[in-house]
């Protein structure tokens, strides 16, 4: 049960203080590059596919904004996202407005709309080797991402049956829709370094200056 006092008018304000802070602003366990809970890092990994940069709160820091926020929003958990001064909701809500595109309309962007046909990433054939050996291995999902900020992402995982199954090669990579308009015309290789060999992935609106 809440206590009603909890709440203090100076509290009220830090609040407000903190939601007015940014477009967005997430009320997190923990930062965007070390969250210290699985809800908090899926909404981070959320909100990393449309914005380089969002105001987050690490409610771990401070435990008065952490129980103070729950009774301003009338939101009994942690995270939770404000856009625009408006409480979004917490992680369900997060990624469920992500898949249907409102999300993407709070923000004011536009959604990608591509289909997995319309994906062209290529890929050598000693990159293809090296991932079908390490998806062998994992027995999992092989997930492909391209951030905000154009940083991309090779992992093993579930999917989550919302992203799209593109064919590379002789894979299959699942994308999120945003990655995808980011991952068109990309090419995955292999390079020598002086540590040994990596996976480099070459994305043409990076080379265009975004």
């Amino acid at each position: 049960m809440k206590d009603p006092m909890s709440l203090t008018p100076e509290l009220e304000s830090r609040i407000q203080g903190i939601v007015d802070s940014g477009t967005a602003v997430l009320f997190m366990k923990g930062s965007p590059a070390a969250p210290q809970c699985g809800f908090s890092a899926q909404v981070v990994q959320v909100l990393n596919r449309l914005l380089p940069a969002y105001e987050t709160f690490d409610v771990l820091s401070d435990g008065e904004v952490r129980e103070g926020v729950k009774e301003f929003s009338d939101w009994p958990t942690i995270p939770q996202l404000y856009i625009g001064g408006e409480f979004m909701g917490g992680c369900d809500i997060v990624k469920e407005m992500y898949d249907n595109g409102e999300l993407h309309d709070a923000l004011g962007m536009e959604r990608a709309e591509l289909s997995a046909d319309q994906v062209e990433i290529t890929i050598s054939a000693e990159a293809e080797q090296i991932l079908r050996n390490a998806q062998q291995q994992q027995g999992a999902e092989l997930h492909f991402g391209i951030d905000a900020k154009f940083q991309p992402f090779l992992g093993f995982g579930p999917a989550a049956g919302t992203e799209l199954r593109v064919p590379v090669g002789g894979l299959f990579f699942l994308l999120d829709r945003d990655s995808a308009g980011r991952a068109q015309g990309a090419s995955i290789t292999v390079v020598d370094t002086e540590h040994g060999q990596r996976l480099d992935v070459d994305i043409p609106a990076v080379r265009a200056g975004g």
